[in-house]
């Protein structure tokens, strides 16, 4: 059984140590749900305790809770298949070869990142700037994590569902009674502040990321806000048989490794078991993962039937803290160990 005290000993031992300025972490089994939550929300201007109601911004979370999941949806309504080219949905495109499946697996070759795009600030524009990206690999050759590649999934889901923040409410927020989570927080006071920029002042309860930021705070690689108890509740649909967003045969399309013979392991949109992921030694072989640059992550582990959410603001005030890997890794293995 899980010992609540030694785990929120630790968690506020990370705290007070300053390592992150916050955790909230829930961990679901199918007979508990539990969280803990330790630390302050906020450091400047002023201190705030965190409360089991703040909300986080997901950065890029969203790409698995939001842009993965609606693509995963227009699959099982035979909207799309993983073999569909883009370029036959977003017709300026330039790339003909590149498909569905590439993107999710982050496979098409596109660049990791691309400075360039802090010039294309507005929808249209970055939107053109993003057509227009060479590519850098041949596809289906190397994983390049690029967030380009999931901005234009999003594109995706809003020529076939209308806009991102809507299709996301209607579609798996409302259904899971995820109340607080969305894009663009109404009650900003609420959040967990990110950076102190020296371009944006502190941003609270406005994404965090750049791209996201460009294309209206709304976009298929981040922007998603949302808390604790509400990512427990994604977390348990896809761990779950609950088919309320998505039928257990669609998501047992996450169980497979489509980047096997590559240099990291992903399935549609999530990590599968990759060693160069910061979730821990006791990992199952069949396990989903996936993180945000603000500190937040998910792990699902079908084998043990778990989840772990771990959430954070670990950019606040600055984003120079890098100890994130290592928290992560020891908290999923003293919660793994409890089992």
């Amino acid at each position: 059984m899980i010992d609540r005290i030694d785990i929120q000993k630790k968690i506020d031992e990370i705290t007070l140590a300053q390592r992150v300025p916050c955790i909230a972490l829930g961990f679901l089994t199918s007979k508990s749900n539990e969280t803990w939550i330790s630390g302050n929300r906020s450091l400047v201007p002023q201190i705030e305790k965190l409360t089991v109601d703040t909300i986080f911004d997901m950065a890029s979370l969203t790409k698995v809770i939001v842009t993965t999941t609606l693509i995963l949806k227009l699959i099982e309504d035979g909207h799309l298949s993983l073999e569909t080219k883009i370029n036959s949905i977003l017709s300026d495109f330039k790339h003909p070869e590149i498909t569905v499946l590439h993107l999710l697996t982050h496979t098409s070759g596109l660049a990791a990142d691309h400075k360039g795009y802090k010039d294309h600030c507005g929808k249209e524009a970055l939107r053109a700037f993003i057509m227009d990206l060479p590519l850098i690999e041949v596809p289906n050759t190397k994983v390049i994590y690029t967030d380009f590649g999931f901005i234009l999934l999003g594109f995706i889901v809003e020529a076939f569902m209308g806009p991102l923040d809507e299709c996301a409410k209607i579609c798996i927020f409302e259904p899971l009674g995820m109340k607080d989570s969305g894009y663009r927080p109404l009650d900003r006071n609420r959040c967990a502040p990110t950076e102190n920029s020296a371009h944006r002042g502190l941003i609270r309860g406005i994404v965090h990321d750049g791209k996201a930021f460009c294309l209206g705070e709304v976009s298929g690689n981040a922007g998603v806000f949302s808390t604790l108890k509400d990512t427990l509740k994604f977390a348990k649909m896809i761990l779950s048989e609950d088919e309320r967003v998505l039928k257990n045969s669609t998501k047992a399309l996450l169980h497979t490794t489509y980047t096997s013979s590559l240099d990291h392991q992903r399935t549609l949109g999530w990590y599968r078991h990759d060693e160069s992921c910061s979730f821990g030694t006791m990992a199952s072989q069949d396990v989903l993962y996936h993180t945000g640059f603000s500190g937040t992550s998910i792990y699902i582990d079908f084998e043990r039937e778990l989840a772990i959410v771990l959430l954070t603001n670990r950019v606040h005030p600055h984003r120079d803290n890098d100890q994130i890997q290592t928290i992560r890794s020891l908290i999923h293995d003293l919660l793994i160990m409890t089992q």
